[in-house]
C-alpha cells in the first residue's frame, strides 16, 4: 500500500495538474496567511482606537467633577460612572501630581494595595495624551491605560495627569474571538478555492488530455492525423504534429515507390545486357555495355536523389535563404572560373524557407548551375517570401538561349538534356521538379510578357513553394 501511494504521488508530481495545483495552493495559503495577519492587525488597531476614545471620555468625566483643594484636587466619593465606585470593576481612575505621585484614585482601585506604585512614566505636559498597555502590580492580566496632561489654575500653574485604566481581558477576548472566526471562514474559503482551483485546472488542461487521447487513437490505428476541436493556443502544435506525421508517411511512401521505380527502370538495361552477344559482336557489345552502364548509373543516381528529398514543408524552423544562395554562388564562381558570370542576388536577410535546408540547396544548386552553364554571362536570382510569410517565391533568370514550353516539358524528364554538348546526366531539373511537387509547389517558365524587370532575355524560371 505505501508503495502504491508513493507511486501515485510521484506520478501526480510529474504531471502539469499536480505541479500547478501545488504551486497555486502554496500561493493561496501564503496569501491567506498574510491577509489574516493584516486583518487581525487592522481589527486590533480599530479596537485600540475605540478603547482610547472610551477611556478619554472617562477622563473628561473625572475632569467635570474635579475641584481644586489647595495644591491638589478633590473628587466626589460617588462618581457619575458607577464602575469607578465598585471595587474590582475593571475600570480605575487616578490623578497624579507634577512629581508623579498618585494623589487620588477611585474606589475601584482600593483592593489594589500596590496601586500607588503604578509602572507609568513621568507625568505628562499639558495637552499631552498617551494610550498604552500596562501591567499593574499583583495582577496577571494587563490593563489598557489612557493618560492626559492637565494644567489647573488661573495661570495654569498646577500640573496634573489624569489616568483611566480598564482591564484588557475583554479586549483580548474580542481579538481572540475575531481571530477564531476569521481563521474558520478563511479555512472554509481556502478549501472552497482549492476545490474550484482544481476544477479550473482540470477544465483548463482538458485540451491537453484531448491531444493525448487523439495521439492514442492515432497510435491504435483509428485515424491518420490528430483530430479534435483544439483551442487556439494548441492549434499550431497539433498542426505541426500532423504535418510531421504527414511528412513521415509521405517519406515512407516515397521510399517504397522509389525502390519500385528503381527496380522497374533497371529491368530494360538488364534485359539488354543479358541479350548481348560478346563472342560474335564484341565491338557492338562493348558499346552497348557502356551505354547501358551509363544509363543504369543515371537511373540509380536519379532515384537515390529522389529518395532522399524531403516531404512537405517543415514547420520546425525557418532557414535563412540569403546566406545559402551566396554560398552556392561562391562555389559556382570557383567551378566556372574560366567563364565570367555576373550573378546578381535580390534577397533580403529576413527571407526564410520553411522546409529542409538540403531540399533548398538541391533546388537552387541545380537551377543556378544551369544558369552558369547555359547562360551567356548574366544571372539574376530573386527570392522573396509570399504575403503570408510562410511561402517562398524564387525567380532565376539568365541571358542564355532560353527554352520553349515544349522544350521545358521535355527537359524535366529524367535523362533528357537540352544541350547534348554539355556534360551531365539530365536529371537535375527532374530532381527539382520532384522536390517542388513534394512541397505542393509550382515550377514553370515565366512568359516574356510577364517578366518585367527580371527579364535578361534568356530563360526565367519561377518556383512557388
Amino acid at each position: 500500500m505505501p508503495q502504491r501511494v508513493d507511486k501515485a504521488l510521484r506520478r501526480w508530481w510529474h504531471s502539469l495538474t499536480g505541479r500547478l495545483s501545488l504551486m497555486a495552493t502554496l500561493v493561496l495559503l501564503v496569501f491567506l496567511a498574510l491577509l489574516s495577519g493584516v486583518l487581525e492587525r487592522a481589527y486590533r488597531t480599530s479596537l485600540d482606537e475605540a478603547k482610547a476614545r472610551e477611556l478619554q471620555l472617562h477622563v473628561y468625566t473625572l475632569l467635570a467633577v474635579a475641584e481644586q483643594d489647595g495644591d491638589g484636587l478633590q473628587l466626589p466619593l460617588n462618581l457619575p460612572e458607577p464602575r469607578f465606585n465598585q471595587p474590582d470593576s475593571g475600570l480605575i481612575g487616578a490623578v497624579m501630581d507634577a512629581r508623579g505621585r498618585v494623589i487620588w484614585r477611585s474606589q475601584s482601585a482600593l483592593s489594589l494595595p500596590n496601586f500607588s506604585a503604578l509602572p507609568l512614566p513621568l507625568p505628562l505636559r499639558q495637552g499631552q495624551e498617551v494610550y498604552a498597555e500596562v501591567q499593574l502590580p499583583d495582577l496577571a492580566t494587563p490593563y489598557s491605560s489612557f493618560r492626559q496632561g492637565i494644567a489647573w489654575g488661573l495661570d495654569n500653574e498646577r500640573q496634573f495627569t489624569f489616568v483611566t485604566l480598564e482591564d484588557a481581558g475583554p479586549l483580548y477576548a474580542q481579538v481572540k474571538q475575531f481571530s477564531g472566526t476569521l481563521w474558520r471562514w478563511l479555512g472554509i474559503g481556502s478549501l472552497a478555492l482549492i476545490v474550484v482551483q482544481l476544477l479550473v485546472l482540470r477544465w483548463g488542461l482538458a485540451p491537453l488530455r484531448g491531444v493525448t487521447r487523439a495521439l492514442k487513437q492515432m497510435q491504435q490505428g483509428g485515424t491518420d492525423t490528430l483530430q479534435g476541436n483544439f483551442p487556439r493556443e494548441l492549434v499550431p502544435l497539433t498542426d505541426n504534429l500532423n504535418l510531421l506525421i504527414e511528412n513521415e508517411r509521405r517519406q515512407r511512401e516515397k521510399t517504397r515507390h522509389t525502390l519500385g521505380d528503381l527496380a522497374h527502370s533497371l529491368k530494360t538495361p538488364l534485359a539488354v545486357l543479358k541479350g548481348l552477344d560478346v563472342e560474335r559482336e564484341p565491338d557492338a557489345a562493348r558499346a552497348a555495355l557502356a551505354e547501358q552502364v551509363q544509363r543504369m548509373d543515371s537511373i540509380i543516381s536519379y532515384q537515390l536523389k529522389r529518395a532522399v528529398t524531403s516531404s512537405p514543408k517543415s514547420i520546425l524552423r525557418g532557414v535563412k535563404v540569403q546566406p545559402l544562395v551566396e554560398k552556392i554562388l561562391t562555389a559556382l564562381d570557383k567551378v566556372y572560373r574560366g567563364k565570367s558570370v555576373d550573378a546578381e542576388l535580390l534577397c533580403e536577410d529576413s527571407v526564410l524557407f520553411y522546409g529542409d535546408e538540403g531540399d533548398l540547396m538541391e533546388m537552387l544548386g541545380n537551377l543556378l548551375d544551369n544558369g552558369y552553364k547555359y547562360g551567356a554571362g548574366k544571372l539574376l536570382v530573386k527570392v522573396t517570401n509570399t504575403s503570408d510569410q510562410r511561402g517562398l517565391e524564387i525567380l532565376v533568370s539568365d541571358n542564355g538561349p532560353g527554352l520553349s514550353e515544349a522544350q521545358w516539358r521535355n527537359v524535366v524528364q529524367r535523362g533528357v538534356r537540352a544541350d547534348q554538348q554539355q556534360q551531365g546526366q539530365g536529371i537535375g531539373l527532374a530532381v527539382v521538379v520532384d522536390i517542388v511537387e513534394s512541397y505542393h509547389g509550382e515550377i514553370g517558365i515565366v512568359p516574356p510578357a510577364a517578366r518585367g524587370e527580371e527579364d535578361l532575355g534568356g530563360l526565367t524560371l519561377q518556383i512557388l513553394l
